[in-house]
């Protein structure tokens, strides 16, 4: 009984750990990219691989953009997503479901246009044929509220949602006049356009305005031939208006997880670029989604002692033999500390019961007058011996003595018993 006690108590104890503590750091993740042959879809592929080694399987879903990577968060259809910075608050979150984890990099808004130049910024585009970007993508998000704040027309059919190779194709060949592409400078899109020379690239020549009005873009400038000075791109100093590029998560996402995703950020994009300082990112300037706990922690003080010493394979298995082996010793450090005591306890109380029946019996012997009386009396203290003697097998070795000894006073009460019986005269005959 005590036995299955400590088993019940055990597996309570660990199932209240599994509810109440961490649980184990999963195997996988889904993490949600962006358009085939884009930035967020090369960075995902690089995360998956260096992830891999440490035993993180990570499966990536292509995707339209930001919108939808958000929206897939909220439906549980992916742990972690590629994000763009001001995209957050156009997707509704009710329960609070999404954290932010940190901003990975700029990714510049590249506006190519063909026909004649551009001396007025984005106003000048009005009434031409745009590509705004893929529908659910930060692109359109973003090139609808440019638009709109300039009193521009955000619907239409001179505006049309192209993914980014089509945009580009498009543009190439003459059947659109502008297209709008949220990217890295090393999206092949945008170098393919930079290259060709009946392709201009629009600047914005209101950059502090345009940040102000919009908190999640920032001045990027971008010197004379800086991103190829053997073709001496771009041709002219050009300033763009620049997002953040942001890793967000579902709220659930374990804390080692998300270590994990940040060590990695950190030595994808710590380096630096062209257009970002080295040592800046991942930072939590620019994350317009409420951080992780785990993240906040991670930026302002680093990895914990366990994710910097460990692998996440072998770190999964601190955590879940933490996660057992915890509760074993809650309860049976404790058990084997009381064990001793309870086991004297319980043969105690078993030498108690029979010692009370010995007196019992020795109570009715005395009072007994009759030989009759007398032989009931020996016959329960006959009935007696036999438990008694099975005590020896039952009881640990400390308890020994007490059952020899308690064996050793039923038979000086019933060898007392027979002398008085042999001594008493017989009932007469009736």
């Amino acid at each position: 009984m005590l036995w299955a006690v400590a088993a019940l108590l055990t597996a309570a104890v660990v199932g209240l750990s599994f509810r109440f503590m961490d649980p184990f750091p999963p195997r996988r993740i889904v993490l949600a990219t962006g358009q085939p042959g884009g930035t967020y879809d090369a960075v995902g592929r690089e995360y998956q691989r260096r992830l891999a080694r440490e035993g993180l399987r990570v499966d990536l879903v292509q995707t339209a953009g930001s919108i939808e990577n958000l929206q897939r968060l909220l439906r549980g259809q992916a742990d972690v997503a590629f994000v763009q910075g001001g995209t957050y608050p156009l997707v509704p979150d009710p329960d609070a479901t999404l954290r932010g984890m940190a901003a990975l990099y700029r990714e510049p808004l590249w506006i190519f246009y063909r026909g004649r130049s551009v001396t007025d910024g984005l106003a000048s585009l009005a009434g031409r044929r745009l590509a705004i970007g893929a529908a659910g993508s930060g692109t359109e998000a973003v090139s609808r509220a440019l638009l709109g704040e300039l009193g521009l027309p955000t619907t239409g059919s001179n505006l049309l949602t192209l993914p980014s190779a089509e945009a580009r194709r498009r543009l190439e060949e003459g059947r659109i006049d502008a297209a709008f592409f949220v990217s890295s400078y090393r999206d092949a899109n945008v170098g393919a356009l930079l290259h060709r020379p009946d392709v201009r690239l629009l600047g914005f020549t209101r950059d502090v305005a345009f940040a102000r009005n919009f908190r999640y873009l920032s001045p990027v400038r971008i010197t004379e031939g800086l991103l190829d000075l053997k073709a001496d791109l771009p041709r002219e100093e050009v300033t763009l208006m620049a997002p953040a590029a942001l890793l967000v998560c579902r709220e659930t996402l374990h804390p080692r997880v998300v270590e994990q995703l940040l060590t990695i950020a950190r030595e994808v994009h710590g380096a630096g670029s062209l257009l970002d300082p080295p040592q800046h990112f991942p930072t939590r300037e620019g994350v317009d989604v409420p951080l992780h706990e785990a993240a906040d922690s991670f930026l302002a003080r680093g990895e914990s002692f366990l994710s910097r010493v460990l692998p996440y394979w072998a770190l999964r298995w601190v955590v879940q033999l933490r996660l057992l082996l915890l509760p074993l010793v809650a309860v049976w450090v404790p058990l084997f500390k009381i064990l001793p005591w309870l086991i004297r306890w319980r043969g105690n109380r078993i030498l108690e019961r029979h010692y009370a029946r010995l007196r019992d019996a020795e109570a009715s012997i005395a009072g007994a007058g009759r030989p009759d009386a007398l032989r009931e009396g020996i016959a329960r203290l006959e009935g007696l011996r036999g438990p008694i003697e099975a005590l020896a097998r039952r009881l640990p070795l400390q308890h020994q003595r007490d059952v020899y000894h308690c064996r050793l006073h039923v038979s000086l009460v019933l060898a007392e018993a027979r002398d008085r019986l042999h001594r008493m005269p017989p009932e007469p005959a009736p």
